[in-house]
């Protein structure tokens, strides 16, 4: 098996003595890499991003996260290390193409596998409300693999802008509606009873904008719910499925799960999972 990238560039850079504080993971976004570098080794992260550089051909751009994703855009704070000076990249996942600002947008590939899985769950025909869509990826592929017609919301304007670009870059301009504003708005106005699929995937907001996406269904519809959860991976999804039923059940609505799974975790013992939910209003 190859050695890890970053432990392989360490050991040029850092004494063996060091190399225990080195962590591993990382994130490819097109040909930008985004590392994290503990306070151990602060004082030779250039020297270890332009390691990297030499290592790693396809890789452009060499960033740190300096902060954790957050606030209402989900942006996270990062710092240029080596490569060229820019945070734009085009980021190509099954087929498609995304343009991305790493520093103004949220995107993360570790929702690569998520967004596929949900695209294939949608039928031709169908109207889809995705609450929190970012640059337009879940959108992009939903129109695509399955001719759906997608409601794409979000509040960062950088986010509209790049998903506007994304929508005719990938020719589903005739099936991704594109809208800058608050979701839980529209879900409760001008989307009320039209919709047949929504996608909360923004887990600090789901439980909060839960009135608007039931509201957007008409009749009976599904509701994709992301969340995060402390506790051991048996465990989470219980804990979740137990707060939404009576949330829903709270707003008037019947429900029952479809399916439920951990996507990833996020922080220790913190893990954020989706529910499937089947919503009659």
């Amino acid at each position: 098996m190859p050695e890890n990238p970053i432990l392989e560039a360490a050991k040029e850079v850092f004494p063996e003595e060091l190399l225990r504080y080195v962590i591993k993971s990382f994130d490819v976004v097109g040909d930008i890499m985004v590392i994290k570098v503990p306070p151990q080794l602060m004082e030779g992260r250039f020297r270890l991003a332009e390691a990297l550089l030499k290592k790693l051909p396809y890789v452009k751009v060499v960033v740190r996260q300096a902060s954790p994703h957050e606030g209402d855009y989900r942006l996270r704070g990062l710092e240029w290390l080596a490569g060229e000076r820019r945070t734009e990249t085009v980021h190509k996942e099954y087929g498609c193409r995304y343009k991305v600002d790493l520093a103004k947008t949220f995107f993360t590939p570790r929702l690569s596998y998520e967004r596929l899985r949900v695209a294939k769950l949608v039928r031709e025909g169908e109207v889809v409300f995705n609450m929190f869509a970012g640059v337009g990826c879940f959108s992009v592929l939903i129109a695509k693999l399955a001719g759906a017609e997608v409601y794409s919301v979000d509040v960062n304007p950088e986010a509209v802008r790049l998903m506007y670009e994304n929508v005719k870059l990938n020719k589903v301009e005739g099936l991704v509606h594109v809208v800058h504003g608050d979701s839980r708005s529209i879900g409760l106005s001008c989307l009320e009873g039209k919709v047949d699929r929504v996608l909360m995937p923004l887990p600090l907001k789901s439980y909060e904008f839960l009135d608007a996406a039931i509201a957007s269904l008409r009749g009976r519809g599904v509701i994709h719910y992301y969340d995060v959860e402390r506790g051991r991976r048996d465990e989470v999804v219980s804990k979740l499925w137990r707060r939404v039923e009576v949330k829903i059940e709270e707003l008037g609505a019947r429900c029952r799960l479809l399916g439920a799974r951990i996507v990833r975790e996020v922080g220790p013992r913190l893990l954020q999972a989706v529910l499937d939910v089947e919503v009659s209003r």
